[in-house]
């Protein structure tokens, strides 16, 4: 049985381009991109149809498919590498601390949080042990772990989830963004 390097490398290659592309492409999709997902699909099922061509039309060579089951998987954690990176989107970082606990300079983690920019909402709740301080925080995904690090510093045992929106309006973020866009185009304008 002959096996041809080049062969094995150009299946996983196709596969490993094929999954990262898919993963980004549903991610894309999730976020209501309409113009950028489309353009992944287009590229994806092309992608898919080479590789599974190649593949289908050398099945007497195991090595073959296994090269494309190894690019698959590492192409789906390639995407997701990726999409850890770009960060694309905003989370809402939920925050459960037992009311009234504070930090050494008495300074509340509501006031931190607003100190460092970001818009928090806050209310009571009642938990098996107590009353707790509830806050929530909507945060671009790349700032999540900036919040995660702020809240442990405060208080190491606050129990915290992260939750992705699909859409929101009104509020802190909006007013933020609307003035955003503004001076941009203010900059724009002076520019020209």
């Amino acid at each position: 049985m002959h096996i041809n390097i080049g062969f094995i490398f150009l299946v996983f290659g196709i596969n490993v381009l094929y999954l990262t592309i898919n993963t980004l492409r549903l991610i894309f999709q999730n976020k209501g991109l309409i113009w950028v997902a489309p353009f992944f699909g287009m590229v994806e099922i092309t992608l898919y149809t080479m590789g599974l061509n190649y593949v289908l039309n050398s099945l007497a060579n195991p090595l073959y498919l296994v090269a494309y089951a190894l690019g698959f998987g590492l192409g789906i954690g390639l995407g997701m590498l990726i999409d850890r990176w770009l960060a694309i989107g905003y989370v809402i970082v939920q925050i459960i601390i037992p009311q009234g606990e504070e930090n050494q300079d008495k300074k509340t983690l509501v006031h931190l949080l607003r100190d460092a920019g970001y818009g928090v909402t806050e209310f009571d709740g009642i938990g098996r042990d107590g009353a707790r301080m509830v806050l929530e925080v909507l945060v671009p995904r790349k700032d999540e772990k900036t919040i995660y690090d702020m809240v442990l510093s405060f208080n190491p045992r606050a129990f915290m989830l992260s939750l992705e929106p699909t859409t929101f309006n009104g509020g802190f973020w909006v007013k933020r963004l609307k003035r955003r866009r503004q001076l941009i185009a203010q900059r724009d304008r002076k520019n020209k």
